[in-house]
């Protein structure tokens, strides 16, 4: 069956996919008590996926160096054997300033070649999930992912 065209402004299953196996991994680390750091996800159009995690410094500078490493490698990674990045993920842990005050959340920003605005400027976007009870196992609840805007791609 032949593959659908993607939509300017939909995002692909494939980084929908991505996006939520990031989610779902820093959720479980959440839950469990860790602390996921700062995480990249990349795939180019083959499907090949490298991720990195960011940990040692603080989170700004992780979260900076998760960019400047997508940015650096949009061509390719030849030792991961990762052609160029066609769509990529950034999740970490931060907060979000909600009605009733400031909430815990897991941030994530994604983008993938095609994806644009209504006037056709390539656009990624960002999302939050609200948490709470984080190291509490089975206490440990969040809420759906809810969209927290448009930003400019790193690639």
């Amino acid at each position: 069956m032949p593959k659908k065209p993607q939509q300017p402004s939909q995002v692909s299953p494939e980084l929908d996919e991505m996006v939520c196996d990031l989610i779902g991994y820093m959720l479980d680390e959440l839950a469990d008590g860790g602390d996921p750091g700062v995480i990249t996800c990349v795939e180019d159009a083959e499907g090949t996926r490298v991720e990195a995690s960011f940990t040692d410094d603080g989170e700004e500078a992780c979260l900076e160096a998760a960019r400047t490493r997508i940015a650096q490698n949009a061509s390719g990674m030849a030792k991961e054997k990762l052609g160029p990045i066609a769509r990529y993920a950034i999740g970490y842990v931060g907060g979000v300033q909600l009605e009733d005050g400031f909430a815990d959340a897991v941030l994530v920003s994604f983008y993938e070649r095609g994806l644009a605005d209504e006037e056709g400027v390539p656009t990624g976007y960002s999302a939050y999930v609200l948490f709470e009870g984080a190291g509490e196992g089975d206490g440990f609840a969040w809420a759906d992912p809810a969209p927290a805007g448009a930003e400019e791609p790193l690639i």
